[in-house]
């Protein structure tokens, strides 16, 4: 008998990496009775949150000779979102490693720098892929497609890592507008659904819906990564396939409208 299918957004994808042991236990156990699946658009997302992040959080590594002055570092840094996964990605890195909690030697510093250089080389996205069944690939995205590359750097006398997260509107390296145009539909019924929502965040999404309606190209280069992500993947979920998030907040009512189902067996 087969199972049945969940699609795991980008929220699930990160937790099942940096989340506390209690909630990675819950993950499996969830997980397991399903066939997974995602989209190369939610890969373009975890590439340029979480292995981004990783990224960022290498440089401070790189940076700063002893621990507390790269945890002050992140507390002080001005979007806290991102703060927060680098935090979590630290969690992660000194995991089951007590030395590395109560020391910063040149030693231990190493460690964490070559175990959070395999993350970004490989562990990040493996990962990802790790009991997935099919990645669905309607968008074609572009940014899907980037790894992230090491390079000698003479400034700080140690390698240092660049990945491209940012796309254009005017350079065509994805199928984004072009999947507008035969989701038009769904963009008029989040438009009109939408307008009588009280969040403020539903409200904009309604406009957005509204505004790609008319302008399907209008979806790609910066309102992609920055504005579109909840409801690209609203509107890229298979129908009858229920969605995994821990943002039921946002895609609860999205979805009512799409009439696509969201998966709520358990809290995160």
């Amino acid at each position: 008998m087969s199972k049945p299918t969940l699609f795991l957004d980008t929220t699930i994808q990160i937790e099942r990496v940096v989340s506390h042991a209690q909630r990675r236990t819950q993950l499996q156990e969830t997980l397991s009775p399903y066939r997974l699946i995602t989209s190369s658009y939610v890969l373009g997302e975890f590439l340029r949150t979480l292995v981004k992040d990783a990224i960022q959080l290498h440089q401070r590594i790189e940076q700063y000779a002893h621990l507390d002055e790269v945890i002050t570092d992140l507390g002080q840094h001005p979007n806290k979102r991102v703060a927060s996964r680098m935090m979590l990605i630290l969690g992660t890195l000194l995991r089951g490693n007590r030395t590395a909690q109560s020391t910063f030697d040149a030693q231990t510093r190493l460690q964490i720098q070559d175990r959070l250089a395999r993350y970004i080389d490989f562990g990040l996205l493996d990962h990802f892929f790790s009991g997935l069944a099919e990645i669905i690939d309607n968008t074609q995205c572009g940014l899907a497609r980037e790894r992230p590359a090491a390079a000698f750097s003479s400034t700080s006398d140690g390698f240092v890592y660049q990945l491209r997260s940012q796309c254009v509107r005017h350079v065509r390296e994805c199928d984004l507008a072009e999947q507008m145009q035969s989701w038009r539909p769904e963009l008029r019924a989040l438009a009109d659904g939408l307008t009588q929502e009280t969040d403020p965040v539903l409200l904009r999404m309604g406009e957005l819906a509204q505004k790609l309606s008319e302008d399907p190209v209008w979806a790609r280069g910066r309102n992609c990564t920055w504005y579109l992500g909840d409801l690209i993947i609203a509107l890229e979920l298979p129908l009858d396939v229920p969605l995994y998030t821990t943002n039921l907040r946002h895609f609860a009512p999205i979805l009512a409208i799409l009439g696509k189902k969201l998966h709520k067996s358990d809290s995160p």
